[in-house]
């Protein structure tokens, strides 16, 4: 089966020259998205994966 879509390493990495941002909920999972290089962290109640496996829609703000 043939892969629609693909990214490659080279690619990945350009896109993330500038930093990530994390999402996290508690203070631990902030101070590990530090030390593994997260320019910055966005503490939320839930993060969108959470919300989504509990069946609910997370919604991204329209840029």
């Amino acid at each position: 089966m043939e892969k629609a879509f693909t990214v490659r390493k080279d690619d990945l990495t350009e896109s993330l020259k500038g930093g990530v941002i994390m999402d996290v909920t508690t203070p631990e999972q902030a101070k590990i998205a530090e030390d593994a290089g997260a320019v910055a962290v966005m503490a939320l109640e839930r993060v969108p994966a959470d919300i989504r496996a509990e069946g609910g829609v997370a919604r991204m703000s329209d840029p």
